[in-house]
Parts: structure tokens; C-alpha cells; sequence
């Protein structure tokens, strides 16, 4: 009976729904660190096309042998002590801190070691499958993205970005001021509240993983009210399709490529142990070539579930470049597909709700009213990556990525709402510098 309860939800509120592509599964395996050397590599380079080195676990240098890894900062250490012990084995952590240590975190400030575990610990013990991983880190001072899922009855998971900075005394951490971007009530609001279409499909798919957001402006412009937004870093699935269509009627940029579906599945609700959202659409216009169609270049940013942590190597295998399939490609609508893991960095936006397809006619006077909005309150466009203009991002609030326990994208779902529904919508944006 849940089965189908969950199945008739699914039906019911979200309408489009993508899935794998019947077809045989792809490898969805975690890589695994090989014992190899330079002339491996250098065998599959020259077999295979040249390939990441994680796939080897070693890195060449000009001369041909494998470089050193590279040294970790003073700070190293104590961020993965300070994970493990969140895991659940203050071992590292108790060994790290000065027994005099003073701790101030979002929350207030722990002084001495044994308040500091015990505040550690208490965490860890809150939440599920809590863990912390760096974005990056100096002598000094790291940044880092703490996740846990909220023991609650919709399991909320929890993303908390900060920068910690650490003073060492004698080799052991004497002071730990923890900066969080989110205050503890933007964090309970934006994550632990279940949002609307999160309740109204509960049964048929996990709550979505969202990012704490900062507004730090808004302001009215010609085409009604943007907000200006910084959006914190995330380890994506980006893929991106060149479309030479030409044309609106094709519409390459409303539904993801079928290459980007990791895991072949006809029961998404079996296999999925997360979602998370916004699914986020850019279409930059590429620069004129003489003698050759009009191009525009389409990117997909599908953020993955922190679970996974930021260590490329043990996400799924992607498919090589030969081996991406999709309509667009076998009809000539489209070409150069690319499918890749990337950490975004954090991101400056000028948005407005937008309740479109991104190939709509109404997004471009959009999009162009944003930009002008956006120089008229002092900022300063991000151009393409590939040297076109600002383009046009539609991030869609809406949108549920669900993936396999090991990371594989398996469906992508948005709710069916009709456009005067406000609620959780989806928003064009412009990139602005910060």
C-alpha cells in the first residue's frame, strides 16, 4: 500500500520527471586507489586519451616521475580530527587540544578541552552521518562544510559552511574561533523547516538537500523585485551541450541530457537515498564563427548529496566523452558534450522569480533587465566562461536530483505547479562579481 501511496504522489506532483534512459547500466563503481606508475599512466595516456590522474592516484611532473604530494597546512590535522571525532573517535581531537583551548563557535564558546569534546561530541551524537570536509585551508585558518541529517521526522540534511581559525602553542591548538556564514536561525529556517513541496511529496521522495543563502540586498528594478544573493560552495555533476539549433522549438536546454543518468532504474523510489536541489540551467551564447552556425552553450549544475564528501575518487566513474548519448546529439540539435564533477565556488547572484522554460521568449528581456538592474546598483558582470556575455542562469527551486547510495544520478523531478504559485519558485539570475 506505501508503494503505491508513494508512486500515485509521485505522479501527481511532479510533473516533468526524468529518468535513466532505458539502456544497459552504466558502471557505477567507486574507484579505488591503484598501486601504479608513471609508465601506466603514460601507457593509457597514450592508448586512451589523457585522463584524470585520480584515477591512478599519482601525478606526473615535466620530467616524468611522480610529483610529491603536496604539503598540508599546519591546520590539516586538526580539521580531521575534528571530523572523525564528529564520526565519533575524539582519539585525534583529544590529542590536538591544550587543555586550557577556548572555542567559540556560532553557538557560544566552550572553554577547556573537556567542554570542547564534550561540545564536539554532543554534536555527533545529534545528528546523523554527520561529517565536515574542507574547501580549503591555510597555515592558519580553513574553510570548511559541516553536513548531518536533522533527526526528525521528514530528515532534513543539515549544510552548515564556516571558516575556522586556529592558534597553535607548543604543536597544540591553544585558541578556535569557528565563523559561520549562516546565523543558527537562517540555518533552521532555510534547512530544517520542511519547505512546501517537500511535505506535499514526502512519501514518494526524500527531502532535498538546500543550501544556506545570504540576501544581502533588495531592491526593485524595471521588471519588479530581485533579491541579491551569495550562494556557498558545492561539489556538482556539471554537463554541458553545444546547441546549434538555432532555434526555440528545439528546447535542448529544458531537460537534461540523457548521458547525465548515472544509474538505469525504473523505480527511482527504491534506489534513492538523496535529493537535493536547485538544479541549475546557464545558456551563454558563444562567439560568432565565420562560416559556421550560431552556438550557444548549454550547462546543467546538479549539485551532489554532502554525504558523498568532496573526494572525486570515490564518487561513480563518469562515462568518457565517445561514450555520452543523447537525442540532441543523434538528431544535430546539438554537439561537444561534456560531463564532469567540479567545486563550485560560492557565487554572487542577481535574481528575480521566473516561473519559464529557460528557452522561453521571456527569459532574454529577463535576463537583459537583471543585468541592467545589477550595473545600476554598482556591480560588475561575470561574463561567460567561454567568452560570451553574462548569461542567463535559471535556478530551479523546484527541481529534485535524486541519487543512489553511492552517488549515481538516477532521476530528476520538478513539482507541478502552475505559474502563480509562488511558493519555493524557481528564479533567473545574473552572476555578479564580489
Amino acid at each position: 500500500m506505501r508503494r503505491l501511496l508513494a508512486a500515485c504522489t509521485l505522479i501527481h506532483s511532479a510533473l516533468p520527471f526524468q529518468a535513466a534512459p532505458r539502456r544497459a547500466p552504466q558502471r557505477t563503481r567507486r574507484r579505488t586507489q591503484h598501486s601504479a606508475t608513471s609508465a601506466d599512466w603514460r601507457e593509457r595516456c597514450d592508448a586512451e586519451g589523457v585522463v584524470s590522474y585520480y584515477d591512478f592516484g599519482v601525478r606526473l611532473k615535466e620530467d616524468g616521475h611522480a610529483a610529491t604530494a603536496p604539503r598540508q597546512s599546519a591546520t590539516s590535522s586538526f580539521a580531521k580530527a575534528l571530523d572523525e571525532a564528529l564520526r565519533g573517535d575524539s582519539t585525534h581531537l583529544r590529542e590536538e587540544l591544550a587543555s586550557d583551548v577556548v572555542w567559540q563557535h556560532g553557538l557560544g564558546e566552550a572553554k577547556g578541552a573537556k567542554a570542547a569534546l564534550k561540545l564536539v561530541e554532543e554534536a555527533g551524537d545529534f545528528y546523523d552521518d554527520p561529517r565536515l570536509d574542507v574547501l580549503s585551508s591555510s597555515d592558519n585558518e580553513f574553510r570548511w562544510l559541516a553536513s548531518g541529517t536533522q533527526p526528525v521526522q521528514w530528515s532534513p540534511r543539515v549544510l552548515v559552511h564556516g571558516t575556522t581559525t586556529i592558534t597553535r602553542q607548543d604543536g597544540k591548538v591553544t585558541r578556535v574561533i569557528d565563523r559561520w556564514d549562516s546565523s543558527p536561525t537562517d540555518i533552521g529556517l532555510q534547512q530544517v523547516a520542511p519547505k512546501f513541496w517537500d511535505v506535499f511529496d514526502l512519501w514518494a521522495t526524500p527531502v532535498a538537500e538546500t543550501p544556506c543563502e545570504e540576501v544581502l540586498n533588495e531592491f526593485k528594478f524595471s521588471m519588479g523585485q530581485a533579491r541579491l544573493v551569495r550562494s556557498p560552495e558545492r561539489l556538482c555533476l556539471v554537463c554541458s551541450l553545444d546547441d546549434v539549433s538555432n532555434s526555440r522549438k528545439q528546447r535542448v536546454a529544458s531537460a537534461l541530457p540523457d548521458f547525465v543518468f548515472l544509474a538505469d532504474t525504473r523505480s527511482p523510489t527504491d534506489v534513492i537515498a538523496a535529493t537535493t536541489t536547485p538544479l541549475s540551467v546557464s545558456i551563454e551564447a558563444l562567439p560568432r564563427v565565420d562560416g559556421e552556425p550560431r552556438k550557444r552553450r548549454v550547462t546543467w549544475a546538479l549539485p551532489l548529496p554532502t554525504a558523498l564528501g568532496l573526494d572525486f575518487a570515490s564518487l561513480p566513474e563518469l562515462p568518457r566523452k565517445a561514450e555520452l548519448n543523447d537525442g540532441g546529439l543523434e538528431l544535430g540539435v546539438a554537439e561537444n558534450p561534456s560531463l564532469t564533477y567540479a567545486l563550485q565556488p560560492a557565487k554572487l547572484y542577481v535574481c528575480a522569480s521566473y516561473s519559464g522554460d529557460p528557452q522561453d521568449a521571456a527569459a532574454a528581456p529577463l535576463r537583459k533587465a537583471l543585468a541592467e538592474a545589477a550595473v545600476a546598483q554598482g556591480l560588475s558582470l561575470v561574463p561567460g566562461a567561454n567568452g560570451g556575455a553574462a548569461p542567463a542562469v535559471l535556478r530551479k527551486w523546484r527541481a529534485k536530483l535524486g541519487y543512489s547510495d553511492v552517488g549515481a544520478l538516477a532521476y530528476a523531478m520538478e513539482s507541478n505547479a502552475p505559474s502563480w504559485v509562488s511558493v519555493d519558485g524557481n528564479e533567473l539570475c545574473v552572476e555578479v562579481r564580489q
